[in-house]
């Protein structure tokens, strides 16, 4: 029964661990939609602004800069919004609501996403790889007033605040890999020390991440090579972690990184570490608790008999048949017989 009981806990324990981790990539998976829905969202809702179309098709960067700065700046504020850009055909920046100083430059050789929403008059959403660094990000057609293609506008928001409000708001701790290769020839205006040897793991580069001490404990080189989710336990700052991996897809469904989402599961570990404990204590207590019946019951019914039996036996031998035997439903039926035969003896009705 302890190896059984012992066999439901373990599998219980794994379905506990099974259900979490569907929670973390659900978590991930709703958060992502959540905010590229958000994006498109408020994407469409500026580009369709009168004021806005009419100073984007006449090309005033100055009055499209006056409409936009301070719904930017809202979006910003409220909203999580890091950029805001506008697009001219084939993917020509003509206006960075976030830098408005940096324009003209040709995005279309590393902006698919960008060349399909001007090329297709197309609304897309989702992960890119840009120069600044990995956005969330919603781009939409834009029209002149006589609805005609002219451009495209983009609004996006970077990683680092969505895995922050995932850890503050479901406790868990977080990291982004993108591939070192991609990342050194796509985002070439990336600042900080991304791009550094302390941040290389494997063939990807840790972008950002929610407790980097940590996720360098529970990730390494020989875990975050994946294609498809993967998950397993690790020791780590004393507890016991649980560790999810999940390819990271760009919009057109090219992997270009890996997500990690890791949990603390020590309290998990640590009930079934006490229902095992109670299990074995259990199991000990029931074995003295069987060892003591089975002395009671031997020594009682079985052994206590045969040594009256036994003494009268050899009273009887010695010539002495005044002992009879005790009634014989007094005994065990496997000794009935016994006493029956030696009554026999006593009485002398042998033929």
């Amino acid at each position: 029964m302890t190896y059984f009981m012992h066999e439901l806990t373990d599998v219980m324990v794994e379905a506990s661990e099974a259900s979490s981790f569907k929670l973390m990539r659900s978590v991930l998976t709703d958060v992502l939609s959540d905010n590229e829905e958000a994006a498109l969202v408020r994407a469409e809702l500026i580009s369709s602004l009168p004021a806005v179309r009419k100073a984007f098709a006449k090309r005033d960067r100055e009055g499209l800069l006056a409409e936009c700065k301070d719904m930017f700046a809202e979006q910003k504020e409220k909203y999580g919004m890091d950029e805001g850009q506008f697009h001219t055909p084939p993917g020509v920046s003509f206006l960075r609501l976030h830098n408005p100083q940096k324009f003209g430059d040709d995005q279309s050789k590393n902006r698919p996403m960008l060349v399909d929403v001007i090329k297709n008059k197309a609304h897309k959403h989702g992960i890119v790889l840009a120069p600044t660094g990995v956005f969330v990000t919603a781009i939409v057609p834009m029209e002149d007033m006589d609805d005609k293609l002219n451009g495209a506008f983009e609004m996006g928001l970077d990683f680092a605040p969505v895995l922050d409000e995932m850890k503050k708001a479901y406790g868990m701790e977080t990291a982004v890999f993108i591939d070192e290769k991609a990342l050194r020839e796509i985002a070439t205006e990336l600042k900080g020390d991304v791009l550094s040897d302390k941040n290389r793991v494997g063939k990807y580069m840790r972008y950002y991440s929610t407790h980097t001490e940590l996720m360098t404990a529970l990730v390494k080189d020989t875990d975050v090579d994946v294609t498809d989710v993967a998950t397993y336990d690790r020791l780590a700052n004393g507890s016991t972690w649980g560790v999810e991996l999940v390819p990271l897809y760009d919009f057109n469904n090219h992997q270009i990184g890996v997500f990690a989402l890791a949990k603390d599961f020590s309290e998990v570990v640590g009930m079934e570490g006490r229902a095992k404990v109670w299990q074995a204590l259990a199991c000990i207590f029931s074995i003295v608790l069987l060892a003591g019946a089975i002395l009671v019951v031997i020594r009682g019914v079985l052994l206590r008999p045969v040594a009256s039996l036994s003494a009268r036996m050899a009273a009887l031998a010695a010539g002495d048949p005044s002992q009879p035997a005790d009634d014989p439903s007094t005994y065990c039926q496997e000794l009935q017989g016994l006493a029956e035969s030696y009554e026999t003896l006593r009485k002398g009705k042998l033929p």
